[in-house]
């Protein structure tokens, strides 16, 4: 009887451990294991004009048709970029649900610049990014010093692509280093644009979604930078250069908590454009043109100026 008691306190306690860390149990994979790696853009065959697909939270939300549509809508797409919450779960179950649906899609062997979210991160005691991220979205290993997570930055002719894991931000020390590391990139970028992505927004539209730290130490920095995306906060605004992403994730009711220039709740994708052109006339090389996931509609249309 002892022996029991103790079983079942030991289950019951498992069971609310889960249920305290958001951990459910993960699910069984009952179909074919896949081992697909997303590609890299690599530096030395980056085109001048490069087109690159930006998406927001999805969540594992997304189908082959979904992905078959976007690539219809965009041709000659360059990268997909992933503001992080791609998936819904950090295990390796929502890895291959996601690998099924995109291996499958025309996007199939579109290389991929991804940012960790929140989601991305198994909970627990500590919060740790899952080991499968690694083997599935290889990325450079130029981040900042001994700072964990996956923080890096891609350059191309006309402009460097920085990625912000802000997951890791919990500790000073690490807080710290990729500021100095951040305003280094951004000192050094040269004449390219400079466009920023992490999945935490600097300026969020919703209540008591802000984070005091990443407010605090990256409005700033960031808002000398040409473009900063997140994701998170399951809406789409714009308010100078910091932008908020939703592709899949289910909408949240909106309280306005800023002034953002553009606001919306409906799911959207963006796509970043940059032509090199000697056309005097033409606004910018760089434009950020966000539309309707549903329809295609236009949502919002950027013009960037180059700081």
């Amino acid at each position: 009887m002892i022996m029991l008691l103790i079983a079942g306190g030991a289950t019951l306690c498992a069971v609310r451990w889960q249920a305290w860390f958001g951990m459910p149990a993960e699910p069984q994979w009952k179909g074919q294991q896949l081992t697909y790696t997303f590609p890299l853009f690599e530096n030395d065959t980056t085109p001048d004009e490069l087109t690159i697909l930006v998406l927001g939270d999805i969540h594992n939300g997304l189908t082959r048709a979904d992905y078959d549509t976007l690539a219809a809508r965009v041709p000659h797409i360059d990268a997909v970029a992933q503001a992080g919450d791609w998936l819904d779960r950090g295990q390796d179950y929502y890895y291959q649900l996601l690998l099924r649906e995109w291996t499958n899609s025309e996007l199939f062997g579109t290389p991929v610049i991804p940012c960790p979210g929140n989601h991305e991160y198994n909970k627990g005691l500590s919060k740790q990014l899952s080991p499968v991220w690694d083997k599935a979205f290889p990325h450079p290993h130029n981040g900042p010093v001994e700072v964990p997570g996956a923080s890096y930055y891609i350059d191309y002719p006309s402009l460097r692509f920085i990625v912000i894991d802000t997951n890791p931000l919990n500790r000073l020390v690490w807080f710290t280093r990729t500021l100095t590391w951040l305003r280094e990139l951004m000192y050094s970028a040269d004449d390219r644009f400079v466009v920023v992505m992490m999945h935490h927004p600097v300026l969020s539209p919703g209540k008591g979604r802000c984070n005091p730290l990443i407010y605090a130490a990256f409005r700033n920095a960031l808002g000398e930078a040409d473009l900063v995306i997140a994701g998170h906060d399951h809406s789409y605004m714009r308010q100078g250069p910091f932008v908020v992403l939703n592709t899949g994730g289910k909408t949240k009711q909106q309280h306005i908590r800023c002034t953002p220039d553009v606001t919306d709740t409906v799911p959207t994708y963006s796509v970043l454009s940059v032509k090199r052109t000697e056309v005097s006339y033409q606004p910018s090389p760089l434009t950020f043109n966000t539309y309707r996931l549903s329809d295609g509609q236009v949502v919002d249309i950027v013009y960037v100026k180059h700081h």
